[in-house]
């Protein structure tokens, strides 16, 4: 995917430049949009102007990544004003998982992966993700353990239960 290309600029555009192309494109096909043929290509537009707009900051946040510095990516991945942006969501997702959050990782790698259904990264990242979710949970499993195990009976009496509960 060539960005210049879709967004018909050139390669030595200023990010005024950018910005104003990829509003006119915008208007044009929200103005003409016969059988949602223009959302197509407003996906193709998004893609675009998000990489040459944000670009930049994305390689700051994997720069920020590669060095475990996951507060100051965070920080710095904040200030995108794209959070549709596949892009986004996959930095985000990695983060998340660095903090221990799976269940949101695996939220913002999924909406990576919908929104580039064709990002081999991404599908690597989320299918990673969801067999180490599963390898965890099965290996919770395995190691049998006992609701109550702590030997309190919520009767009371101790674990026999019997006399001097609520039961």
């Amino acid at each position: 995917m060539d960005p210049y290309k879709i967004l018909g600029i050139n390669e030595n555009a200023s990010e005024e430049d950018i910005k104003d192309k990829y509003q006119k494109i915008v208007e044009e096909c929200t103005e003409k949009d016969e059988d949602g043929y223009s959302q197509g290509i407003l996906k193709d537009v998004n893609i675009a102007y998000d990489i040459l707009i944000n670009g930049n900051l994305y390689k700051e946040v994997r720069s920020l990544i590669d060095k475990n510095n996951f507060l100051a990516a965070e920080a710095k991945l904040n200030v995108v004003d794209n959070r549709s942006s596949a892009e986004w969501n996959y930095l985000q997702g990695f983060i998340a998982v660095q903090k221990g959050w799976f269940d949101t990782g695996l939220k913002y790698l999924k909406t990576a992966t919908e929104i580039e259904p064709n990002n081999i990264e991404y599908l690597n990242g989320l299918n990673t993700l969801q067999s180490k979710v599963m390898e965890f949970a099965a290996n919770y499993a395995k190691k049998n353990i006992k609701p109550n195990s702590n030997n309190v009976n919520a009767c009371g009496g101790g674990s026999g239960g019997g006399n001097g509960g609520m039961c």
